[in-house]
């Protein structure tokens, strides 16, 4: 039986006369001896064609191909403000006006400016490059700051407490410094405030965030640091400068990968 199952395998092309009269010849005795229908026998048929010489003819199936992400340098341009057109693509509140090349504020509380861009890496800085020109009251500040995110913490960055006079009282002098949004998500031990007077030259404030970590520099010098204790990425934005109490003067903002 076995050897003659076999012959019934093979394609039609390769099957003999022989082996088409073999067959017809064996269905006509199954079918006056034992009663066995044609349908039962073309069953038993396909699955003995299936087994015999102990493999199938299934292809593999190829698992699907999951293209890469292409990891982006570091120090690459994302973005680079333009002011040439005015403000028409910026969000800004009341207070800013283009000043030749540069923007700058008026010396009023709630100042903000929004970058009209959001990247889409992890690990990225962002770079101003500002004067603050004259602080109008004490506790005036400069920040630049990420909204929180679903599943993302924001974060700050800058500088606070700025004084109108020379006068230091106490001691008592700005600070700088960089932390998380929500203030209770940070790790305190990262957490670090300096003095720091910024005087009227022009700065360049950097921003640089990584995994859960924020970092201020200030001119090239590292500054103050923060981390999250409850998401291991920091939010993409919207990135915003903001401002109380001075005239502050922007000329460039940058987004680069890290």
């Amino acid at each position: 039986m076995p050897g003659f199952i076999g012959q019934l395998c093979l394609p039609l092309g390769r099957q003999s006369q022989g082996s088409e009269k073999m067959m017809h010849n064996f269905i006509k005795r199954l079918r006056a001896s034992t009663g066995i229908t044609i349908l039962a026998f073309l069953s038993f048929w396909i699955a003995s064609c299936g087994t015999i010489g102990g493999t199938t003819s299934v292809k593999p199936t190829q698992p699907p191909h999951v293209p890469t992400a292409t990891p982006v340098p570091a120090g690459t341009l994302l973005y680079e403000s333009n002011w040439s057109s005015g403000l028409d693509h910026w969000s800004a509140s009341p207070g800013w006006k283009l000043l030749g090349k540069n923007l700058q504020t008026e010396p009023m509380d709630n100042l903000s400016l929004t970058i009209p861009y959001q990247p889409k890496v992890p690990n990225y800085v962002v770079e101003a490059r500002l004067q603050i020109v004259h602080v109008a009251s004490n506790g005036g500040n400069v920040l630049i700051r990420a909204d929180k995110q679903p599943g993302k913490d924001g974060y700050r960055a800058g500088i606070l407490n700025l004084l109108s006079t020379s006068v230091r009282p106490n001691g008592s002098h700005p600070q700088v410094q960089a932390d998380i949004d929500p203030f209770g998500s940070m790790d305190r031990d990262s957490f670090e405030v300096m003095d720091y007077e910024p005087g009227t030259q022009w700065h360049t404030f950097r921003i640089e965030v990584s995994g859960d970590r924020v970092s201020l520099l200030i001119d090239d010098k590292s500054i103050s640091d923060a981390i999250s204790t409850k998401t291991d990425t920091l939010s993409e934005g919207p990135i915003h400068l903001t401002g109380s109490r001075v005239i502050l003067r922007l000329s460039s903002i940058r987004i680069t990968t890290l």
